[in-house]
């Protein structure tokens, strides 16, 4: 199960100029078994709103799993309260935070673990290494994994 992290989408939407889109595009074409969290996409629908009108941040927001072929992932609520799991998420949020993350990405985190993800795939992999044990990787580190198997 490959997780993705917000910055490949970014990629994908709003910069294709970037110098790394192209290798981005073949990841998000390739990969296989792709995740990602509510958060990640609410976290693209934020900066997207800086770039496109209300109809095609809508559209965005809608097609999200269909265009990307991919599961959105929720923070699991294991059948508790709310008072339960908000006290349940923060926690372990906080326990990632106490590892030197931003909020965001400890949130985006705990939901990737909490479903046995086994691939964080970033182009923000200092954000995520030594603070999870699954396997973080770039677009092009994937890639090149998948070409060698």
């Amino acid at each position: 199960m490959t997780f993705i992290d917000t910055d490949i989408f970014v990629i994908d939407k709003l910069f294709p100029k970037d110098d790394r889109y192209e290798i981005n595009k073949a990841f998000l074409n390739e990969a296989e078994e792709k995740y990602t969290s509510i958060f990640n996409l609410f976290e693209l629908l934020g900066i997207a709103s800086f770039n496109l009108n209300e109809v095609e941040l809508m559209k965005l927001f809608k097609g999200f799993e269909e265009v990307y072929g991919l599961r959105i992932q929720y923070p699991s609520t294991a059948f508790i309260s709310v008072n339960e799991f908000v006290e349940a998420l923060f926690d372990k949020t906080f326990q990632k935070i106490k590892l030197k993350m931003g909020f965001q990405d400890a949130l985006i985190l705990v939901v990737a673990e909490e479903h046995s993800c086994t691939r964080f795939v970033t182009w923000n992999t200092k954000h995520f290494n030594d603070r999870t044990y699954l396997s973080v990787q770039t677009p092009k580190e994937f890639l090149d994994l998948e070409l060698r198997e």
